[in-house]
């Protein structure tokens, strides 16, 4: 059976997540034994009713995940930061190099490049999701409430609920840095900053996508394809 086929029967019955494949054994065990928490008694409650996901959004620009990881220090450069942001109705992502990570870099991501790039593709930022670093905070949540967008951050050990950057995140340093790190020799940010431009443009474009957002489009088709009036 192929693992498509197998997903979308997984997907049919509820059982598309391990954590979906974990809470009906432990629903199951917990009811042999006479036992069920009020843990599970939530968690199941929102499985029945829809609301298994942490993070949903049913537009672009809706709700962008926002994350920033370490590169790290390169000769002749010197340290190295990426901030990501990745939409969660597309997929679509937005990402850039940073000098130094601080909430006023953060911010001036979110002012010059992420709001100018949703607008051209004629969206407005409504919500941003982040965790709880000091680089959002300070001058970033000033940018927020200036730019009229709604700041929320993910609940402290709960890393995976900003899961759509991450996984992002996790692409961009497996098919692309550590491609390229083994091709080039960067000697500036601005060229590191062009390579990583490259990248999401094949990412946003060009790269198939299978997950249940996208299915088998590319993020720029819903991102740039949909009407926003039709909202």
């Amino acid at each position: 059976m192929a693992p498509s086929t197998l997903q979308r029967l997984l997907r049919r019955h509820g059982l598309a997540t391990r954590r979906q494949r974990l809470l009906v054994l432990e629903h199951r065990s917990a009811t042999q034994a006479g036992l069920l928490t009020e843990r599970t008694q939530r968690t199941l409650w929102r499985l029945r009713h829809g609301h298994s996901r942490h993070v949903e959004a049913a537009h672009p620009a809706d709700l962008f995940c926002l994350d920033t990881f370490y590169i790290g220090k390169l000769k002749g450069v010197g340290k190295v930061w990426q901030i990501t942001a990745c939409d969660a109705a597309s997929s679509y992502g937005v990402a850039r190099i940073l000098a130094e990570l601080s909430a006023g870099a953060v911010a001036k991501f979110l002012r010059d490049v992420l709001v100018p790039a949703v607008g051209r593709a004629g969206w407005t930022v409504r919500r941003v999701l982040t965790d709880g670093g000091s680089e959002f905070k300070a001058e970033f949540d000033a940018a927020c409430v200036a730019l009229g967008i709604r700041h929320t951050r993910i609940r402290p050990r709960h890393a995976w609920t900003n899961g759509f950057v991450e996984r992002l995140q996790q692409t961009i340093l497996t098919e692309h840095w550590r491609v390229v790190f083994r091709r080039h020799y960067f000697t500036s940010r601005a060229a590191l900053d062009r390579s990583l431009g490259h990248f999401m443009q094949f990412y946003n474009f060009d790269r198939p996508h299978h997950g249940y957002r996208v299915r088998g489009q590319t993020p720029a088709t819903i991102f740039h394809g949909a009407i926003a009036s039709a909202r």
